[in-house]
């Protein structure tokens, strides 16, 4: 046995441990406060010690407008941090609103009241509580269906023309229709060449190329009357003349797909409590296997967890590591807990992925987010949908591919906003589906005629395929693992 496999054993073991975790909450918490302590009385001197190794100060959430980092330790070489850390959060939440979508916000607050909300001396002593199969759960054990919408736009454009999903996506600034497609070649296709969209002789979009050499832009997403004229590609400018798709031969572009920064952005908040278990067992098994795929690579690995407001923590985020066993065991104890209502802080978590971590400038870059729920709306939080749109844009240019993983509980504006995510980073998507049996209901996707895989295979040929390393077959799931 592999020390991957042993560790990804390790994870999926855990889960027997999850009600005594419970039980022992808030002795855990005080050892975590402990270890916290310990870690910021040096925190300084590791900083100092990082950035000088580094020559230069690397970007962290702090440094990002509209969050707030109550927390940002440092542990040895690697810029690890908590954003919104409440080690007195007040209230506690077991279940979440699961297996339905709620089509108004009114609706979903009315549905809230028939969940318990506990104020935290009488919080039940208890989390969420595995079902009796979970013990048996393994990788390959989730299944999912990927639809990449950049690849049928045509049928998207059919999608937003409809009332209801096209007035998800425009109220959230999210209008994709107007997309130009730019393909950057030099006897080949060219890898993480930056494309600048231009009006009037301003940059309204920017987006890298993939491996297939192409980039895709995007003007009037939050509904401005935008008239681009032209495309840039390094000193080149060429003019669009009503074009929405051309092909630029640039000389001497791109670079050469030898490094993959592989991030895991994922919702640990109760509602997923019917699932994470799971999904942690098909992300060791992703991660090990994809840094096996092709051993010329050089693969680092991130992987973070986000909650909501009030809970223990917004965002715990930990930076890119090469060693993929110390990424499994950093996976190996979160357990779902916290939330509460329907939406959860996407807005920060998207804010973190993209601009809090380093990602390297000339690697493949994608981002898996897993998770089943919005982020909140202008009620909420205000300027929420200018800054998600904000960190989508800084995706586009940095080249970082938002991968959404839509878990139970997905409702049909969730999956427009999921989707949009991936069509303006140029990532796919992926949707977990009922066949396994697990979890809560999973809305059918409103997507064209698609394969179901095992969740763990398909997000394996999903990284394969946009690091080059190989162009995988849909395998359909034929194993039934309940009955």
């Amino acid at each position: 046995m592999t020390d991957h496999d042993e560790k990804a054993k390790q994870i999926l073991l855990k889960r027997d441990e999850c009600n005594e975790r419970s039980r022992v909450r808030k002795n855990r918490i005080a050892r975590i406060v402990t270890v916290l302590v310990a870690v910021m009385l040096t925190a300084a001197t590791a900083v100092t010690a990082v950035i000088a190794s580094r020559g230069r100060r690397p970007q962290t959430p702090a440094d990002v407008p509209g969050t707030v980092t109550r927390a940002d330790t440092v542990t040895g070489p690697y810029l690890d941090g908590v954003i919104g850390e409440n080690k007195e959060s007040e209230i506690g939440f077991s279940g979440g609103l699961k297996g339905e979508a709620y089509k108004s916000e009114a609706e979903v607050a009315e549905r809230s009241d028939s969940y318990s909300y506990y104020p935290k001396s009488g919080m039940p002593d208890m989390a969420y509580e595995p079902s009796a199969n979970t013990p048996d759960a393994k990788a390959g054990t989730l299944t999912a269906g990927e639809w990449k919408d950049l690849a049928q736009f045509d049928q998207w454009l059919k999608k937003l023309g409809e009332d209801e999903f096209g007035a998800a996506a425009k109220n959230r600034k999210l209008d994709t229709s107007k997309m130009i497609r730019v393909k950057v070649t030099d006897e080949g296709a060219c890898f993480n060449v930056p494309v600048k969209l231009i009006s009037g002789g301003e940059t309204v979009f920017t987006a890298r190329t993939d491996i297939n050499g192409e980039a895709f832009l995007f003007t009037g997403l939050d509904g401005k009357d935008e008239k681009p004229d032209s495309v840039s590609v390094g000193d080149m400018t060429v003019a669009l003349d009503g074009r929405t798709e051309l092909e630029i031969n640039a000389k001497d572009a791109g670079v050469t797909a030898e490094k993959l920064d592989l991030m895991l952005m994922i919702d640990t908040t109760g509602s997923m409590g019917d699932e994470l278990e799971y999904i942690k067992a098909e992300l060791a098994d992703l991660v090990s296997r994809v840094s096996e795929a092709d051993k010329t690579f050089s693969i680092r690995v991130s992987v973070n967890f986000y909650r909501d407001e009030g809970d223990l923590y917004v965002v715990k985020y930990f930076d890119f590591r090469s060693d993929v066993n110390e990424c499994l065991e950093l996976m190996k104890d979160e357990h779902a807990d916290g939330g509460g209502d329907y939406p959860e802080a996407v807005h920060t978590a998207l804010e973190n992925a993209v601009t809090g971590h380093q990602w390297r400038d000339d690697a493949v870059k994608l981002c898996f987010f897993v998770l089943d729920a919005p982020p909140h709306t202008e009620n909420d939080v205000q300027g929420i949908n200018e800054n998600i749109l904000k960190s989508l844009r800084a995706a586009a240019a940095l080249g970082v591919r938002i991968i959404p993983v839509a878990s139970s509980g997905v409702d049909l504006e969730t999956e427009v906003i999921l989707r949009s995510f991936a069509v303006i980073t140029g990532g796919t998507y992926i949707f977990i589906t009922n066949d396994s049996g697990i979890g809560g209901d999973h809305k059918e996707a409103e997507v064209g005629e698609h394969v179901v895989e095992s969740l763990n295979e398909c997000m394996i040929r999903v990284a394969c395929e946009y690091c080059g390393i190989y162009k995988g077959e849909k395998i359909p799931y034929t194993q039934t693992y309940h009955q």
